[in-house]
């Protein structure tokens, strides 16, 4: 008789997890300890685990203090609150897989989904997952009830984890052809999967199947489903009571697997008393196969393995020993943000350092940026000494300067070094990337040193030698505004500066370059002058502009009324700058029918007048202006005719 144990078969990761985080409750605290419902689907492992303090309840109500282990099959949002309101401590054993489950169906019913689950309508998990979408998904596990699923709207189906794949694709393709927008989540455990195929691809090579695990687990009855597929003889059990020794003594090949819920012992057992049947030394030779096949690993070693499951906080890995390895997310990588499930998958293939050979649960702990940092340290001292460039990632700001990320290993910038112009705000460089040199390197010290600033002015110098080959006198272009000062503003034009000396910025008389542009404000100028040996370039604001003489005179004509604003006063008058930049004199004649020794009597400097055009002299660019009303000024005017004609008359005329 040979006996060939399934590639994967026995505990999966959440079974495991739940025990050993609940034989850790017992042994740390003397309070009474109870699971909600029995913590795995195998009788003998829940009456060991009775026997250590674990007490199965069925109901709330059956406690009223002490603590409660949810198990790996994870109950619904009702419950969790329910014991919260008790104020019964909780430890949540729920696989991370199935939590995951929770999280979509919650996210997904609050954007309006139909939540459809297949699986057993009767399975805690599923009871749990329904738990966590107000008890309102629709539960189906046949071909017969998918068809009934017709004309919904936005719909998001998902699987128990221990779902047949076959069997739930078939389903999800019925659905998606009757509805409409049809998400699918394949929630359908990798370990499940990995079991099924092993249990299938074994079950084509064997005499007999005999399948291990509780009558009532689903995982365990789905192996039994997949063996008679291909196997005649199939054999469901439990422990070695259920073994019908007489009747598969009679097979030449026998292949054994095992449910998520069966503890390695019974699986042991099993084939021991299977293999005395057949010959004791070669059932210990077995065992001893199967130790031996396990590597020996020390502290500080580096292995080659392959990812089991990833989770928001650690990376499950088959490192090919007795226990499996786990990566804290803080050992994935020196970027704080970045999360596990963007850098590996189940199924691939990594290398990882030894850090510890027990967690305190049993599992070995691991690092993979250690395995990566090692050989970053010796590609960027190559680099260094090359002087080539990297590229930085800046992770956040920090006294004095950045925290960057190069080739996955920390580094500083110093803020002289950010860039070559002045940083107010380091903040505002979070998540950038850098092209930096290497400015300090020290392998023994782990101190890496970059500057950003170095490579600006390499480029800076490329800009501006290409710059000074592009430009031309009266040649119009686009620059930013960088500096103000009394006499003119600054404008960078892409590596280059020139000056917009005050008397170029507008056509009338500035006091101060504020007045017409600010800070970081694009303009387009005109190039006026280029002096490269003295690195000077002086640039016009107001040659981008019509003058406003021009825009006047086509604008207004002699006898029209318009704004205007009191911008000097002198004894004689007062000029008004009009809405088009120009300025026009109200002689103080022309403010009022009423005598005024002077304008200040009137107006004040920045006060607005309506004003009316009397005249305009285009040869010497003059305007005059009135406040006057056309009344007054036709009175005025026969006053002087009246006044003229009685400076005519003489005595003569007088006497006749």
């Amino acid at each position: 008789m040979r006996i060939i144990q399934a590639e994967h078969s026995g505990f999966c990761f959440g079974v495991k997890r739940a025990i050993e985080l609940a034989v850790l409750e017992v042994n740390q605290s003397n309070k009474n300890l109870y699971s909600y419902g029995p913590l795995i689907h195998n009788s003998q492992a829940v009456e060991a685990l009775t026997k250590k303090g674990i007490i199965p309840i069925k109901n709330i109500s059956e406690i009223e203090s002490g603590r409660i282990i949810i198990r790996s099959h994870g109950v619904g949002e009702e419950v969790i609150n329910d014991f919260k309101n008790k104020n019964i401590e909780i430890i949540d054993t729920t696989c991370p897989y199935v939590k995951k489950i929770h999280s979509n169906v919650q996210l997904f019913m609050e954007k309006g989904y139909n939540i459809i689950i297949i699986g057993d309508s009767n399975h805690p998990e599923v009871i749990g997952i329904n738990g966590w979408c107000k008890n309102k998904a629709i539960i189906i596990n046949n071909i017969e009830d998918a068809h009934k699923i017709i004309k919904l709207n936005k719909v998001l189906i998902v699987s128990q984890t221990t779902n047949k794949e076959d069997h739930f694709l078939k389903i999800v393709d019925i659905i998606k052809a009757n509805n409409k927008e049809v998400k699918t989540l394949n929630t359908i455990c990798s370990a499940t999967t990995n079991r099924q195929k092993a249990c299938e691809q074994l079950s084509i090579e064997v005499d007999a199947m005999v399948v291990i695990g509780g009558f009532h687990s689903s995982n365990t009855t789905k192996l039994k489903e997949v063996s008679e597929k291909h196997c005649k003889n199939v054999y469901h059990i439990e422990t070695i009571k259920d073994l019908p020794l007489q009747e598969i003594a009679k097979f030449n090949t026998i292949g054994v697997t095992a449910g998520a819920s069966t503890p390695d012992c019974i699986i042991k057992e099993v084939i021991q008393v299977m293999n005395s049947e057949n010959d004791m030394e070669m059932t210990n030779e077995m065992m001893e196969a199967i130790d031996s096949s396990f590597t020996k690993i020390h502290r500080g070693d580096v292995l080659k393995g392959e990812v089991l499951f990833v989770t928001d906080t650690e990376v499950m890995v088959n490192i090919n020993y007795t226990s499996d390895g786990i990566i804290d997310r803080d050992e994935l990588s020196n970027d704080p943000d970045v999360e596990p499930r963007d850098l590996f998958e189940p199924g691939e293939e990594i290398q990882v350092y030894v850090m510890r050979m027990d967690d305190g649960d049993g599992n070995v702990v691991l690092s993979a940026k250690r395995v990566e940092e090692s050989k970053s340290w010796e590609e960027l001292e190559e680099k260094y000494e090359n002087k080539e460039r990297v590229v930085a990632s800046v992770i956040r700001d920090v006294k004095g300067g950045l925290a960057v990320l190069v080739e996955g290993l920390n580094a500083f910038m110093p803020a002289s070094h950010v860039s070559v112009n002045f940083v107010s705000d380091l903040k505002a460089y979070k998540g950038k990337e850098l092209e930096s040199e290497i400015i300090d390197f020290d392998k023994t010290k782990r101190r890496i040193i970059l500057s950003r600033k170095e490579v600006e002015k390499e480029e800076l110098e490329e800009k501006r030698v290409e710059l000074w080959k592009e430009l031309e006198e009266g040649q119009l272009i686009k620059g930013v505004v960088r500096r103000l000062t009394n006499f003119g503003a600054f404008v960078d034009l892409g590596g280059l500066d020139g000056l917009i000396h005050i008397s170029d910025l507008a056509w009338h008389r500035v006091k101060h370059p504020s007045e017409i542009v600010k800070a970081d404000e694009e303009v387009e100028v005109q190039i006026l002058g280029l002096d490269k040996e003295r690195n000077r370039i002086s640039l016009g604001l107001k040659q981008t502009m019509e003058k406003p003489w021009d825009v006047f005179v086509r604008e207004v004509e002699e006898g029209d009324t318009v704004p205007g604003k009191i911008v000097n006063l002198l004894d004689f008058g007062a000029f008004v700058r009009l809405g088009q930049g120009v300025d026009g004199l109200l002689h103080v004649s022309q403010i009022s029918s009423d005598h005024i020794d002077k304008p200040a009597d009137v107006f004040a400097i920045g006060d607005d007048v309506e004003v009316r055009v009397i005249n305009i002299d285009k040869e010497e660019q003059k305007i005059s202006l009135s406040t006057k009303s056309e009344e007054d000024e036709k009175t005025d005017v026969k006053s002087e005719e009246i006044e003229t004609e009685e400076e005519d008359v003489t005595i003569g005329d007088i006497i006749e």
